[in-house]
């Protein structure tokens, strides 16, 4: 479901229905992070990705952020998409890892853990867990408030740079707390502005003047299949006569070299 100022509201009480299995799981996933917790959050989400063989890719497609790629062994694979920004990257860092874990803690939980499998809910539950994870230990709200600038995009553009969330996710999570605070009046602001679209360069702008780093608005155009080829390239260590993996390497060197095309064809765009 794309959230559009019409269902925001709709968002929010779905957010509140689906909150307890959503604090389940980061219950779950913070176990795994203890090793990590001295990283930033973004970090700890890389390395996470990492230990699946994590495939960044730069695709221009402005609403394909990233997506789960299982192979015919069963092993499931991260992708991203480079070409977004790098705000936008780091949600989906999150977004990706509740797929890639949610059938281990329903696992966990055995037979008697329910949850649906509508593919609208699913979403909505790796994107509100994405969310939480990002915000969820800071008060966004309070932050907001604190900001002295009387312009409402700048006050937000200095809560994507310290939160390093992208635009819609911060204007989701304040409309979520501004509506248990009975602020109203910043419920119909975020409202009015929540449809509008701003492009790179009036993003660039905007953070330049405020003296925000501006890279985490552009993306980072990487293309990077390493982790992958790494994995191919020991299974055919182990088993050397399997023309199998000789057939997987080539296919990924193929992606490698198209992406790296358009890679450099993004960049001159840019």
């Amino acid at each position: 479901m794309r959230i559009t100022s019409k269902n925001l509201d709709e968002t929010i009480e779905l957010n509140e229905k689906i909150e307890k299995q959503v604090e389940s799981h980061i219950a779950y996933i913070e176990k795994r992070l203890i090793k990590w917790r001295s990283l930033p959050i973004e970090e700890q989400a890389l390395e996470i990705l990492k230990e699946h063989n994590l495939m960044e890719v730069p695709i221009p497609d402005e609403n394909w952020g990233g997506a789960i790629r299982k192979f015919s062994n069963g092993k499931m694979v991260p992708i991203i998409n480079t070409a977004q920004s790098r705000l936008y990257q780091y949600f989906i860092y999150w977004h990706e890892i509740y797929h890639l874990t949610e059938n281990d803690e329903m696992m966990q939980h055995g037979e008697d853990y329910e949850i649906s499998t509508e593919f609208n809910l699913i979403e909505r539950r790796a994107d509100y867990f994405a969310s939480q994870m990002i915000f969820g230990r800071h008060d966004l709200y309070d932050y907001f408030q604190s900001q002295k600038d009387d312009d409402f995009l700048v006050k937000i553009a200095h809560c994507m740079k310290s939160f390093k969330a992208p635009y819609k996710a911060v204007l989701i999570q304040l409309y979520q707390i501004a509506k248990k605070s009975n602020n109203d009046q910043l419920q119909e602001q975020i409202k009015l502005s929540f449809d509008k679209q701003w492009s790179i360069q009036e993003w660039t702008t905007i953070f330049q003047e405020n003296m925000l780093d501006d890279s985490l608005i552009k993306p980072s155009l990487i293309t990077n299949l390493n982790p992958i080829k790494q994995a191919i390239q020991q299974e055919i260590k182990q088993h050397p006569d399997l023309e199998l993996y000789q057939d997987h390497i080539k296919v990924v060197e193929q992606w490698e070299e198209t992406y790296k095309e358009v890679q450099k064809e993004l960049k001159e765009h840019l």
